[in-house]
């Protein structure tokens, strides 16, 4: 249903944390069916959460994770809590607690002090 109305894929069967929102009503949002999402957490636009076929397994999002417009999260990869994906960055590998992600494929820089 939310692919009629909002054009997005966002299945009933993945988890998704209590204060988590998709900004502009989660416009393009694919996510897997397997994924999680943790709470307190920031998913822009056109943002996609895959993995399955050639990919195996499903993103796993920690808790007040901040994901960017056009982020692509593939396959079975854990992004920490408070890390921070950019706009359009590719993340293919696991990305630690408190870190920025950015580029294609995503390298990970420290947040903060």
């Amino acid at each position: 249903m939310t692919f009629l109305v909002f054009n997005s894929s966002i299945p009933l069967a993945c988890t998704i944390g209590e204060g988590t929102t998709f900004e502009h009503r989660g416009i393009g949002i694919v996510i897997n069916r397997d994924t999680t999402i943790g709470k307190d957490c920031v998913i822009q636009t056109h943002v996609v959460m895959g993995g399955g076929g050639r990919i195996p397994g499903a993103p796993v999002i920690k808790n007040n994770v901040y994901i960017g417009t056009g982020a692509k999260i593939i396959g079975g990869v854990t992004v920490g809590d408070n890390a921070v994906i950019g706009a359009n960055a590719v993340v293919i590998s696991d990305i630690p607690p408190n870190a920025l992600a950015v580029g294609v494929p995503a390298k990970v820089k420290k947040l903060g002090k």
